[in-house]
């Protein structure tokens, strides 16, 4: 349902924030159904890893879909 699913986006982004390695990065987050969708651009991909992981470690997550995109940091 619509609460249960916001419960989950929310629970995500302040796992996301709290992270070390994910905090800084523009990752966006929406769930439906218990299919949460990740999107956005980070610098590795390993970020997207830890991404995924953080979205399945949460409760009332069924799915994960990754759309995150590997932009190296400009120099």
């Amino acid at each position: 349902d619509a609460t249960a699913d916001a419960r989950a986006t929310t629970a995500i982004k302040a796992k996301l924030i709290a992270s070390r390695d994910l905090s800084g990065l523009n990752i966006s987050v929406n769930t439906t159904d218990g299919v949460v969708t990740l999107s956005g651009a980070v610098s590795s991909s390993e970020h997207i890893s830890k991404a995924i992981l953080v979205a399945m470690d949460t409760d009332g997550v069924r799915e994960v879909v990754s759309t995150l995109q590997v932009k190296p940091k400009a120099k």
